[in-house]
């Protein structure tokens, strides 16, 4: 199906979200800083990244801005993950239709739904 690339620095959910999504028949690429992340998604061309807020390197923002700077990857879907600093968070998201927030802790179902609907180009605004 799809390659997706999880960035997380809390290895547990990310080994959970691997299984989770390799489930659904996804391809799954981990990374645990922002850095190894954005080298990642140059080489890998993944088709979606769910990508946490706080990591100890750059928040989640700070990687979508550094990935939306460069030609590769500025169109990337990208599903933005946050627990302790979500109400904050949530406000510094960009208001485009190719990035979403996804509350922790995560609702598995949810998380599933919002993949495969953030993977569907019938879903995306015209004109992107």
């Amino acid at each position: 199906m799809a390659k997706i690339l999880v960035v997380d620095d809390e290895v547990p959910l990310t080994e959970v979200l691997r299984e989770c999504l390799r489930g659904e028949g996804h391809a799954v690429v981990l990374c645990h800083d922002a850095t190894q992340a954005e080298r990642t998604a140059l080489e890998e061309k993944p088709d979606l990244a769910l990508i946490d807020y706080r990591m100890p390197s750059k928040t989640g923002v700070e990687l979508l801005s550094d990935l939306r700077a460069r030609e590769e990857t500025r169109l990337l879907p990208v599903l933005l993950m946050s627990g302790t600093e979500a109400v904050r968070f949530a406000a510094q998201i960009p208001p485009e239709p190719r990035v979403r927030f996804l509350l922790k802790p995560l609702d598995m179902d949810a998380l599933v739904t919002m993949v495969r609907e953030m993977l569907d180009p019938n879903s995306w605004s015209a004109g992107l």
